[in-house]
């Protein structure tokens, strides 16, 4: 699977890259499923994360029981602790030609998140991935730690 980095414009020129007024960043639309249905949310392919976080408010209206569930902390970079709780859940992506499928324990988070972390645990151990920034491109593929359902469309012959 094949996702594009989506650009970031900037207030100003950042000096790190040359002037340029954008940043890229690796974002894969995500699907979850849940008690009410399939819901979609952007997520950042993350390396940096242990667990696959989302924000709680998409376990609220996946109507996700979490009565009870185990609970894990975030230490993130100068910042003090964020608890999370854990769900299994069935999470999709799919790139119009190939499509994943898989079970996996992923946190939720009581913080508004511009995008969902994916991060090893739930998402990256899953797949060999290839972050290609000259091509400003995410590559995945499913590796043998995917137990989930993988579809290639056909391709049409002329």
């Amino acid at each position: 699977m094949i996702f594009a980095y989506m650009p970031l414009p900037t207030k100003g020129p950042i000096p790190s890259l040359g002037g340029a007024m954008a940043r890229y960043r690796p974002i894969v639309p995500v699907g979850v499923f849940g008690p009410f249905g399939l819901r979609f949310i952007d997520g950042c392919v993350d390396c940096g994360s242990d667990d696959t976080i989302f924000p709680l408010s998409l376990a609220r209206k996946l109507r996700l029981d979490l009565t009870g569930a185990p609970q894990g902390e975030s230490h993130p970079v100068g910042g003090a602790i964020v608890p999370y709780v854990y769900a299994a859940v069935t999470l999709r992506v799919s790139d119009g030609v190939e499509t994943c499928e898989w079970q996996a324990t992923v946190g939720f988070v009581d913080l508004p998140l511009r995008w969902a972390l994916l991060g090893h645990a739930g998402f990256l151990d899953f797949f060999d991935t290839d972050l290609r920034g000259a091509r400003r491109e995410v590559f995945m593929t499913p590796n043998s730690s995917f137990s989930g359902t993988h579809l290639i469309q056909p391709t049409s012959s002329p």
